[in-house]
This record gives structure tokens, C-alpha cells and sequence, in this order.
């Protein structure tokens, strides 16, 4: 699966379709692996919310293409910041509290905070 950032028509920036597409991508290699070693986990900031910061954390096994895995994170970040700004999207502008760490739980990574 290969990511696709299509953008506007005319305009060279991010779309909602771009972003959903990219998100669905990065969400998908995030969940492959069962998480039945905790110490093969870990966990990223993504995406951007209007006031700064991330718009959530993401767990995710090491043993994925992790380079290219936070490449698309960021691409996703830089996107949907370029989205906000274009748009003059809100949001409440709490800070997203950072995990302290992940846990499997009936084999799926969980954030725990």
C-alpha cells in the first residue's frame, strides 16, 4: 500500500481525502503486529491541533518499517497543520497528555497514561 497525497485542485495543499487516506495508512501499520511483548512497543505523537501540539498519541511495534512508519506520521502532522492554518480550523486547546508507556491487552497495544 502506497500513500497518495492528493492534493486540491489548484491550491497544492492537503485534502480532507488525503489526510483520511493517509491516516488509514498509518493506522493500518500501526495495528499489524499483535502486541504480546510489551517491550516491542512504543508510541508517537501525530498529527496537529490548531492551537499546537499533537492531536493524540499512537502506539505501535517496533518490528514494522518503523523509519518509514514515522515518515508518514510526520507527513500526516505536517498535513494536517497546513490544513489548519488553511482552513482556520478550532480546537479547545487542551494539551494532549503524553502516555508514560503501552501495555497489551488482549493482544492489542494500550496507552497508558
Amino acid at each position: 500500500m502506497s500513500c497518495n497525497l492528493s492534493t486540491d485542485e489548484g491550491g497544492g495543499e492537503a485534502s480532507p481525502i488525503a489526510l483520511d487516506q493517509l491516516w488509514t495508512e498509518i493506522n493500518q501499520l500501526a495495528t499489524s503486529q499483535t502486541c504480546t511483548n510489551v517491550s516491542d512497543w512504543t508510541f508517537t505523537p501525530i498529527g496537529s491541533k490548531p492551537c499546537g501540539g499533537p492531536m493524540s498519541y499512537l502506539a505501535y511495534s517496533r518490528k514494522i518499517d518503523e523509519k518509514r512508519f514515522l515518515e508518514l506520521v510526520q507527513a500526516y502532522t505536517e498535513l494536517q497543520a497546513d490544513f489548519n492554518k488553511r482552513t482556520g480550523a478550532f480546537s479547545d486547546c487542551a494539551l494532549v497528555q503524553r502516555p508514560s508507556g503501552v501495555i497489551c491487552e488482549n493482544s492489542k497495544a494500550v496507552l497508558v497514561y
